[in-house]
């Protein structure tokens, strides 16, 4: 459990792809708030509730952008061609029912069209479908 995968986590719950984002340890979601220590570090886990529409997955799949061999950093022109339709680099554009997150700067996640929308750049991490 870092705070990179608990932000892009609450993103696709804002974004409705899946239903519950809850913190927990191995054995499955905490019934009462555990903080981490030194001691639970590694131990510590999130779980996701899947959304299902008519017994399909609604999170259908998700792939990185940036990976640690190669990161994809975008400057707000290029985020908001995204987002308008245009490729940027081998990125082709968003698709219907598509988001994509971006890293800002200051460390939060936000989705694509927000980071457009408020000018910013960053590094594009993931696109979900």
């Amino acid at each position: 459990m870092t705070k990179l995968h608990l932000q892009v986590a609450l993103g696709l719950y804002k974004e409705g792809f899946i239903s519950s984002v809850q913190r927990g340890d191995l054995k499955g979601p905490d019934r009462i708030y555990t903080p981490n220590t030194a001691d639970n570090i590694s131990t510590r886990r999130i779980w996701l509730g899947l959304k299902y529409h008519n017994f399909n997955s609604v999170l259908k799949s998700m792939h990185l952008v940036s990976k640690p061999s190669r990161r994809v950093i975008a400057k707000p022109n290029a985020i908001k061609d995204l987002v308008a339709g245009k490729p940027f680099r081998q990125i082709q554009p968003l698709a219907m029912g598509e988001v994509m997150f971006v890293r800002l700067a200051d460390g939060d996640v936000v989705e694509v069209q927000e980071a457009a929308k408020k000018n910013l750049g960053g590094e594009i991490l993931c696109r979900v479908n």
